[in-house]
């Protein structure tokens, strides 16, 4: 793995000896009792573009993929 991303093995080894001497304890957490929720407009399914291919094939994209990710899988399947 360090080879693989250019970092001196004595480096890896040095953040597992820094992680083990940290002292090791409970986080500290409130357990706070449910509240009833509210009946409300359930919520809106994520914005997608969605496309069939032939009727074999359903792709769909998140609208957050990059344009270079959506045309590269659009690509992918063979549609121009």
């Amino acid at each position: 793995m360090a080879r693989q991303y250019d970092v001196a093995t004595s480096l890896i080894y040095k953040w597992r000896r820094t992680l083990r001497a940290r002292e090791t304890g409970f986080a500290e957490v409130v357990v706070v009792p449910d509240e009833p929720v509210a009946a409300s407009v359930p919520a809106a399914p994520p914005a997608v573009i969605e496309l069939e291919i032939a009727g074999k094939v359903r792709l769909r994209i998140p609208l957050t993929t990059p344009p270079t990710l959506a045309a590269a899988m659009v690509k992918a399947l063979g549609v121009s």
